[in-house]
């Protein structure tokens, strides 16, 4: 019997060491060579592993679009009618962030590269168009009598606070900046009454 393959440990270790490399160095700074260092490994093994830099900012694109739709698996289950849109409104806008700083500095990078990359461009827009439609889901469920272009309208007004907050977290804002925005995503829902 052959030796197990470390293919799934090397690239997740190569994944980990890029992701650690894009939040201190952005996108830009997040050579081959500071890789492969960060990962403790050559240049060759990680190019073995995941292929040339496209390949791995597309990897990384995908590990990180997944671990979000992980969580957004989450909205699925609001189903409670009574509780639906304070529970929408945790998920979006929680007491504690749930990724770090680094989680934000990456998917931050990860979006200003877009543009450069037409596959990576694709797989954020389809992530950010799921969440939206989920969240309009969501609403036209609670709101019936509203629209879907409105319910849409709304979704992405909610996303777009959510995001904006998330991207001052670094900040290490007071408490008051959370009232504020989960203040504002009330508001905008109740446009939807």
């Amino acid at each position: 019997m052959g030796r197990p393959s470390l293919a799934a440990q090397r690239s997740a270790e190569i994944l980990d060491a890029f992701e650690r490399c894009v939040a201190q160095f952005g996108l830009g700074g997040s050579s081959l060579e500071r890789i492969a260092e960060e990962a403790g490994m050559k240049r060759s093994i990680l190019r073995h592993y995941v292929g040339n830099r496209d390949d791995l900012i597309i990897a990384l694109g995908e590990r990180v679009t997944g671990k979000y739709r992980e969580q957004m698996a989450a909205l699925s289950g609001l189903e409670d009618s009574d509780t639906r849109i304070r529970q929408l409104l945790d998920y979006l806008l929680p007491k504690q962030p749930i990724g770090t700083t680094e989680n934000l500095l990456v998917m931050e990078s990860l979006i200003g590269g877009a543009r450069e990359y037409d596959e990576l461009q694709t797989m954020l827009r389809e992530y950010i168009n799921d969440l939206i439609a989920q969240v309009a889901k969501i609403l036209r469920c609670e709101f019936p009598d509203a629209g879907p272009a409105e319910c849409w309208s709304v979704s992405y007004g909610l996303i777009s606070i959510c995001f904006n907050h998330e991207s001052l977290i670094p900040l290490d804002l007071p408490a008051k900046y959370r009232k504020g925005a989960r203040d504002a995503a009330t508001s905008l829902i109740g446009a939807l009454r």
